[in-house]
């Protein structure tokens, strides 16, 4: 990640991983849906899709940090969410 690239700490909101079909994240990382996830750099370029993706690390993790694709996270805002 480069040093442009990255969110201050103040700034660094938390996600929550998504169910997915991409079991990278479980091999690779040891994340699984439903983890707690801090955003520590800005959206960088996407897939072509319109799918961006940015660094993460696991909420009170000290590993390197890792891409997660913006679809397959979701921002905690700590307001409910309704499916009507």
């Amino acid at each position: 990640m480069k040093a442009q690239d990255k969110i201050p700490p103040e700034e660094q909101k938390e996600y929550i991983l998504l169910e997915n079909t991409c079991t990278n994240y479980k091999v690779t990382r040891g994340w699984e849906p439903g983890t707690m996830l801090k955003r520590v750099s800005k959206w960088l370029s996407g897939n072509g899709c319109g799918v961006k993706q940015a660094y993460f690390i696991a909420v009170g993790s000290n590993k390197s940090p890792q891409i997660a694709w913006q679809d397959h996270v979701e921002e905690i805002t700590g307001q409910l969410k309704l499916d009507i």
